[in-house]
């Protein structure tokens, strides 16, 4: 670029510092819209780090995953178990650790380790036990708090977390021994679904922002070009005036891409008071890459220049001062549908991959395509509304005012809103592609686990639960786990509580494996059909599904006993006994550990006494559905009986880890986008409503009435709105159903969430107008005639 050229751009950028008033506040206000966008885009950049950051956090809080109950003891050595619960919905992280050694290694984050009895929390949980409403939380965690969690062992500062100390551990109660905190793992490859869902989220977070970005680089249009005709007065020709007048939006670029960075940092500053769904950051791993990040601050100055120059072909400048535009033509149509035709077609392309979606030619191939239907959305809808507006019915003055104006050029109001318009199509398509999703990750709920009564014939047995639940305690005797199962039936939001011993047997040969469940009488006709029993008969239960009972038939086969949950522990072997009967079950599919298929129900007296010592116990509770935080109040009571004991829930949902973090953090990036267009909406309507101050001072000034402009000014926000939602629908629709026929998903459609979408954009355009109105007061005074 030759030293004339850049001189002509620095004059440009000196006019818009220095040319008075009108040009710095054209200058702010684009910078600001400019600066929204950056800070996005920053934050977008931001991603891939706050991921490597988080994954970094969690290898650091692996222990028990790599622990081992064959490890010797020494100095370095330390006993853990899990403790975790889950409190109102949200999950606590919780460790019961015992130091072997005073070399013993330290949990991230934790200065000093906890005496028996003590506990160190995060900073969360502390403020979450303190609060009103978490009676049973403290009951539960009834430890003396005695320190804090630092960063180093969180995953971000909404993370519920605690470590206990303890000095009575043993692996019967399920824990492990370590030397080390923290394990470098290599993670596994994304689901192809997660990956398209993460790509589509980025490109519909970030077309609303460049789509703008390009919009402010065009507000204060007319006066830039009234200042500029003081340039051809002076013999400058066309080029130069372009290139100056780019020079001027290169400023606002510059102050943009510095207020951007400044919104950046204070944005993630109070990122970290912020959780999404428990997803929650420290301001120190929200860091842009280096790259994206200079390929902003390139992008972004250039965008401003390019978008000047090509507004700048459809301006004549009159060397004597005043600004005429060039004969009015019809906006072209070819090619603006074009770009959503060449979009599906490209996306055609990307389904037909043979890399598929997890390669980077098929991630490029379906970016292209989305970027061209949406920048179709937006090229499509300066047309329909010149389009619609040619030939408009009569109507109020307000009305007449708002479409005549629209006539005059209606491509600063479709500009103004084309970023609306983007985000609402990208929002029906990712809304659409992840109910299409879903279904993939979230499991349909489970058969309720009640507890069933008895048939006609066998003893008497509990009534039906409605809230089914699972209780597991390792390392439980018979006799503990029945008086564990006594005292949790005697809480008052207890229906009912069976206690049994699962185990999985082993025939000869590693062959043959089945079920064993051990329960007296009257807890298993809860979960058969008993002609009678005693103590010391068991009975074969045929199941729903496969009944893999050929073992059990051969009565005396020696075989092998593995505890269920827990730690998995081996029992003693032992030789099957006389079958008394053959039984159905009376629900098995609702039994989650019995799955569905045949199992040896044996009493007591019936398996040897050694297996009933040390296995892991379970008790099926049934709660009464009509107490007041009835799952709470379980897990308090079981906590208070064996810390070590788990809680579960077989009616829960169990959702894709994968799936839920991606959930999230979409969830988190379509809000700050909404901020955004929200943000620049306004923006750009106060840079409409300065444009036009002498013509509303005007109006005013020989009789309108302010209730008029007022409505004015809405109808020609609410009018491109209106065409642009609609435009929105429909390629927001499109994208959706080529985005789940590329993921080979059913077609369907969430038309709630659909409505929901443009019934929040056309609130966003009500409250900005609403939000405008005191500019718009302000430009109807005697003052807003004057001009120099």
């Amino acid at each position: 670029m030759s030293g004339r050229r850049l001189d002509q751009y620095a004059l440009g950028l000196r006019l818009a510092f220095t040319g008075g008033r009108d040009p710095l506040v054209r200058v702010l206000l684009s910078a600001v819209a400019i600066g929204l966008g950056v800070a996005l885009l920053l934050l977008t950049a931001s991603v891939p780090g706050m991921e490597q950051h988080r994954d970094a956090r969690i290898h650091s809080q692996y222990d028990m995953l790599y622990g081992s109950t064959s490890m010797r003891a020494s100095d370095r050595t330390v006993l853990i178990a899990d403790t975790s619960t889950v409190f109102r919905g949200q999950d606590i992280r919780g460790r019961a650790v015992q130091p072997e050694g005073v070399d013993a290694p330290l949990p991230p984050g934790v200065a000093h380790y906890p005496g028996p009895g003590q506990m160190v929390v995060s900073p969360a949980l502390a403020s979450l036990l303190r609060a009103n409403g978490s009676g049973l939380l403290r009951a539960r965690l009834h430890y003396t708090p005695v320190g804090t969690i630092g960063e180093a062992g969180l995953l971000g500062p909404a993370q519920l977390s605690y470590i206990v100390g303890s000095d009575s551990l043993s692996f019967a109660d399920g824990a492990v021994r370590i030397d080390e905190f923290g394990h470098p793992f290599t993670s596994k490859a994304l689901n192809p679904l997660l990956v398209l869902l993460i790509l589509v989220g980025f490109v519909v977070m970030l077309t609303p922002v460049v789509v703008f970005v390009g919009a402010a680089a065009r507000f204060g249009g007319d006066q830039r070009d009234r200042r500029l005709s003081a340039l051809r007065l002076s013999g400058a020709d066309r080029r130069m005036t372009a290139r100056t007048a780019a020079g001027e939006s290169l400023g606002g670029a510059v102050v943009g891409l510095v207020l951007g960075l400044l919104f950046f940092l204070i944005g993630r500053r109070l990122l970290q008071n912020f959780s999404v769904e428990g997803l929650s950051f420290y301001a120190q791993d929200v860091s842009p890459q280096p790259v994206i990040a200079a390929l902003v601050v390139v992008v972004v100055p250039a965008l401003s220049i390019a978008v000047t120059q090509l507004a700048m072909h459809r301006v004549s400048l009159d060397p004597l001062g005043a600004v005429r535009r060039s004969v009015a033509r019809k906006r072209r149509l070819w090619w603006r549908a074009l770009l959503p035709v060449v979009g599906l077609g490209v996306l055609a392309l990307a389904l037909r991959s043979p890399q598929g979606i997890q390669q980077t030619q098929g991630m490029l191939l379906t970016a292209v395509g989305m970027l061209l239907l949406l920048a179709g959305v937006s090229a499509l809808l300066p047309w329909l509304v010149e389009a619609a507006t040619r030939r408009v019915p009569g109507g109020s003055l307000s009305w007449q005012l708002a479409v005549r104006r629209l006539q005059l050029g209606s491509g600063p109001a479709a500009g103004a809103v084309s970023g609306i318009v983007v985000a609402v199509a990208g929002a029906i398509a990712l809304q659409t592609l992840f109910l299409g999703i879903q279904s993939s990750f979230t499991p349909s709920a489970q058969l309720s686990a009640s507890v069933a009564g008895p048939r006609s014939g066998s003893p008497a047995a509990p009534a039906v639960a409605a809230v089914p639940a699972e209780v597991t305690f390792p390392g439980t005797p018979s006799q503990q786990l029945t008086q564990y199962a006594a005292e949790i039936r005697s809480s008052p939001e207890v229906a009912t509580a069976a206690g049994v011993h699962d185990f999985y047997l082993t025939g000869p040969g590693n062959a043959n494996g089945s079920l064993l469940r051990v329960a007296d009488c009257q807890t298993l006709a809860t979960f058969a059909v008993l002609p009678s029993c005693k103590d010391g008969d068991s009975f074969v239960a045929l199941g729903s599904g496969y009944n893999n009972t050929a073992l059990l038939d051969r009565r005396g086969t020696v075989v092998s006993t593995q505890s269920l949950g827990g730690s998995m522990a081996d029992g003693p072997d032992w030789r099957i006994p006389a079958v008394t009967a053959t039984v159905h079950q009376t629900d098995p599919a609702a039994d989650p550990d019995s799955m569905g298929i045949g199992m040896l129900f044996a009493t007591p007296g019936a398996v040897p006494g050694a297996l009933l010592t040390s296995g892991t116990g379970a008790i099926f509770v049934g709660l009464d559905p009509t107490g007041p935080d009835v799952q709470d109040q379980l897990r308090t009571t079981v906590a208070l009986l064996s810390p070590w004991a788990t809680v579960s829930f077989p009616d829960s949902s169990d959702t894709n880890h994968d799936f839920t973090s991606v959930t999230h953090a979409l969830l988190a990036g379509a809000a700050l986008t909404l901020l955004l267009v929200a943000g620049s909406l306004l923006v750009g309507q106060l840079e409409q409503l300065r444009e036009r101050k002498r013509s509303l001072a005007a109006l005013f000034a020989v009789g309108a009435r302010r209730r008029t402009l007022a409505l004015s000014v809405l109808w020609q926000s609410a009018v491109p709105v209106a065409i642009g939602l609609l435009l929105a629908v429909g390629g927001g629709l499109a994208l959706g159903g080529a985005l789940l026929h590329l993921a080979q998903l059913p077609v369907g459609y969430d038309w709630p969430g659909v409505a929901a979408m443009v019934a929040l954009a056309g609130a966003a355009v009500l409250l900005v107008t609403l939000l405008s109105l005191p500019v718009l007061l302000r430009t109807m005074r005697p003052s807003g005639l004057h001009f120099e």
